[in-house]
């Protein structure tokens, strides 16, 4: 009986201490100048309207609803919803997690929300863009929110621009 109780101790204290063993280490967080060098990009010959054009294009193209855009400013805004319910969208893809998942938290809506900042230096024009998550419960309150900070991200969006910029130039 001993025995019995000395494993069942032994088994208790490694499954308790095996988890705190096992963590993970903290993810590196980038650095603000990390996250700026992925989310800018610099565009020589253009000017700053066709620039933005294009960025209005991809965002529409991508199924973003413009809220601003301020050509002075060079400053864009949009959002894309996703309706969590809906069989025919994709949530896992630009959320990485399931639509059941989210249902059962009671997540109903998921945004992702875009804001662009495009300035003129010298003779090139720099566009900075970030992207933030955001799933909603069926009160719309945020039930999470995050920054986008996978480069690979951001890297398809300027792909992206890239194509709509000679798309615009060629004027198809």
């Amino acid at each position: 009986m001993k025995k019995y109780l000395i494993l069942l101790l032994i088994s208790l204290v490694i499954f308790v201490a095996l988890p705190v063993f096992a963590a993970k280490a903290p993810v590196q967080q980038a650095t603000q100048l990390e996250k700026r060098a992925y989310q800018t990009r610099s565009f020589d010959g253009l000017d700053k309207a066709t620039i933005m054009k294009a960025m209005l294009n991809v965002l529409q193209d991508e199924g973003f609803i413009v809220n601003n855009a301020n050509p002075l400013l060079g400053f864009i805004s949009g959002s894309k919803e996703f309706d969590v319910t809906d069989k025919t969208i994709d949530v896992q893809k630009e959320f990485g997690i399931k639509k059941g998942a989210l249902a059962m938290k009671g997540i109903r809506v998921a945004t992702i929300e875009a804001t662009a900042n495009v300035s003129e230096f010298g003779k090139e024009i720099r566009v900075r863009i970030n992207f933030k998550r955001k799933l909603l419960n069926t009160y719309g309150n945020a039930q999470f929110i995050d920054e986008i900070s996978d480069e690979k991200y951001y890297q398809d969006f300027f792909s992206k621009v890239d194509k709509a910029i000679f798309i615009q130039r060629q004027k198809i």
